[in-house]
């Protein structure tokens, strides 16, 4: 963990080296430009994966940072769920019919340096889905109660699907910025979207758009099949290698 930790300080600092020297070599460009880098676009999931952060990492060669806003969204594929409401018939509490909910995140995080709300302004934040409340669900339903969608948002918060940290985005200096993302160790495969969003005074000056793969590898992605396709195969399997265990332990016991 220390040793994963070094390697992440220690690309950083070579970033800021490598920025610091670009910057010097332009120092007559008035041009602005944001750059952005992730540790690791990659990520593979193993049967002994248990989360891990994505360090993003980056600079603005123009203006001051320290005077700026910035802004991390990460988003997961979207999927649909099926959910289920308590609804009064007849003076007794019973389940509503199923209810499908479209365009629901299998991933979503916001990370920034201060509250969005003081960033930037509220129509801005709606129409790029920055932030939990201006998520933007689709229902099968017309009339949906508001309370079906604060509680998928509540659920997924409390799985760490769902993270919004608002002192998340670290301003180094007066160039530089870097932010660790949680991942939860039950990610999904897939793509994600990684924005970052610069301001400048509440207006937009920059966007940065990049994109991280998980996959599983092939033991990991066994594994999964297996425990969900195949669940009763998987517990006996699982159920035979704890009693193979034992008996080896119990062997190497008595042979001591």
């Amino acid at each position: 963990m220390y040793y994963y930790s070094f390697i992440k300080t220690l690309i950083v600092a070579l970033f800021c080296v490598g920025f610091s020297f670009t910057n010097y070599a332009s120092a007559n460009e008035v041009e602005a430009d944001l750059v952005v880098q992730l540790d690791d676009p990659h990520i593979q999931i193993g049967s002994n994966f248990f989360g891990e952060e994505l360090l993003i990492f980056g600079a603005f060669n123009s203006g001051d940072l320290s005077k700026s806003d910035i802004i991390i969204k990460v988003r997961g594929t979207s999927k649909s769920i099926s959910v289920r409401e308590k609804v009064k018939k007849y003076g007794i509490w019973v389940n509503s019919d199923d209810t499908i909910i479209d365009n629901v995140p299998s991933y979503y995080a916001i990370y920034s340096n201060r509250n969005i709300q003081r960033i930037t302004a509220q129509d801005f934040l709606k129409e790029n889905q920055i932030g939990l409340e201006y998520l933007k669900f689709i229902s099968n339903e017309k009339n949906q109660t508001p309370s079906i969608y604060k509680e998928i948002i509540k659920k997924n918060k409390e799985e760490g699907i769902f993270i919004e940290r608002y002192t998340g985005v670290r301003i180094v200096g007066d160039k530089l910025f870097r932010a660790s993302v949680q991942l939860p160790k039950d990610i999904n495969e897939g793509s994600y979207d990684v924005t970052i969003y610069f301001f400048d005074d509440q207006k937009l000056v920059d966007r940065d758009t990049s994109r991280v793969f998980v996959n599983k590898t092939l033991a990991g992605k066994y594994i999964y099949t297996q425990a969900n396709e195949r669940p009763l195969l998987y517990g006996i399997i699982c159920v035979v290698i704890a009693w193979i265990a034992g008996l080896s332990v119990a062997g190497l016991s008595r042979a001591r």
